[in-house]
C-alpha cells in the first residue's frame, strides 16, 4: 500500500476524532447551561410603596425653588416639586399657617395620585423621591446628590467605626475608619486613610400606575466621614479597596433586607412629620421558580446523565 495514501487515511480518521470529541463538548457545555431543576425563591431589589391618595397643588410667586428655599431657610417647610409652569406640588396638608404658603397665588387644589402616575409617571416619581428624602433624613440618613447613594455619616471621628442596630437588635456597622498601614511620603501610618461606608442607591420609579423602590446596595467612601466625593475620586479608592466577598448574591440580599430596615423601619432622630404616616412600604418582590441558578460543578455528574445510567 502506498505509504502516503495511508498517511492521509490516518490523518482523516484523526480529523474525524477531533470533531467528535469536540461534539461531545460542545453537547456537555449545552447540558450544564440549562438550569438545576430545584425549586428555589428569587428575590429582587424592587418593593411596592402605598403613597398619600391625594397631592396638593397651587400656583407660586416665585420664580424658582432657590427663592423658597433662600426665603424660608430659617424655617421648617414640607418637600415640594417646583414645576416648570410655577406650580408646587406636595403630598403634605397646608393651611394658611404653614410658611410654604407665604408663595401662594390663588387656591390649593386637591388631586388624585393615581390619575398623576399614569398620566406622568416620571414627573410623580420625582415628587414621591423628594418626599422619600426628608422621611430618610429625619432618620439621621445622608445623601449624595450627584449619585441618589445614601449612607450614615461618622458623627465621632474618633471612632473606629459607627454600629446600628437590626431588626433583630444585632449591631452592625454602618461607617468604618480605614487608617494608613505604613509610613510613606505623604502620611504616617495610624494616619486616616478614608472612610468606608454602607450604602445604597435608590430609586423610586412609577410603574403600571404605581410607584415602587429600587434599592442597590453599595460602596461609598468619604475623607472626613461626612462629605460626599466626587465619581472619579471615589473609583480610585475602590479600585484598591474593592473586596468581591461584598458583591456575592447571599451578601447583597442580606444588605438589602439591612437597608430595607434602616430606610423604612429604623428610629427617627428626628421628630416624624404628620404626612410620613401616608407612605407604606411593602417588601421585596419574591417569585418561586422550578429551577435554581445554582452551577454544576465540572465533575459533578448531570441530571440527565444519571437518569441515563438508571434507565
Amino acid at each position: 500500500m502506498d505509504l502516503q495514501q495511508v498517511a492521509l487515511e490516518n490523518q482523516s480518521m484523526s480529523a474525524l476524532s477531533i470533531t467528535k470529541k469536540a461534539k461531545k463538548l460542545l453537547e456537555l457545555v449545552n447540558r450544564r447551561k440549562m438550569p438545576v431543576l430545584t425549586k428555589s425563591r428569587l428575590v429582587m431589589n424592587i418593593l411596592p410603596i402605598v403613597v398619600p391618595t391625594a397631592y396638593y397643588s397651587f400656583n407660586s410667586t416665585a420664580k424658582d425653588k432657590n427663592e423658597i428655599y433662600d426665603g424660608l431657610k430659617d424655617k421648617i417647610i414640607p418637600p415640594f416639586l417646583f414645576t416648570r409652569k410655577k406650580e408646587i406640588l406636595t403630598f403634605a396638608d397646608l393651611d394658611q399657617e404653614d410658611p410654604l404658603c407665604e408663595y401662594l397665588q390663588g387656591s390649593i387644589t386637591t388631586l388624585r395620585t393615581k390619575e398623576f402616575q399614569e398620566q406622568n409617571p416620571n414627573l410623580s416619581a420625582q415628587l414621591v423621591n423628594i418626599h422619600l428624602r426628608r422621611i430618610f433624613w429625619n432618620r439621621g440618613i445622608w445623601r449624595d446628590p450627584d449619585a441618589d447613594i445614601y449612607y450614615f455619616p461618622m458623627v465621632d471621628t474618633m471612632c473606629e467605626r459607627r454600629e446600628i442596630f437590626d431588626r433583630k437588635k444585632v449591631s452592625r456597622w454602618v461607617v468604618k475608619k480605614i487608617v494608613h498601614r505604613e509610613d510613606s511620603r505623604y502620611h504616617k501610618k495610624g494616619d486616616v486613610n478614608f472612610y468606608f461606608h454602607r450604602s445604597v442607591e435608590l430609586r423610586s420609579p412609577t410603574y403600571w400606575g404605581a410607584s415602587f423602590i429600587e434599592l442597590i446596595p453599595r460602596r461609598y467612601y468619604t475623607l472626613d466621614g461626612k462629605s460626599w466625593l466626587d465619581g472619579e475620586a471615589r473609583a480610585r479608592i475602590d479600585r484598591k479597596f474593592r473586596d468581591p466577598k461584598y458583591d456575592r448574591s447571599r451578601s447583597r440580599l442580606g444588605l438589602m433586607k439591612f437597608w430595607k430596615f434602616l430606610l423604612f423601619e429604623s428610629d427617627f432622630i428626628r421628630p416624624p412629620e404628620k404626612w410620613f404616616d401616608k407612605f407604606q412600604f411593602g417588601d421585596f418582590i419574591a417569585e418561586t421558580v422550578g429551577w435554581s441558578p445554582k452551577v454544576i460543578g465540572r465533575a459533578q455528574m448531570s441530571i440527565w446523565e444519571y437518569k441515563g445510567e438508571t434507565s
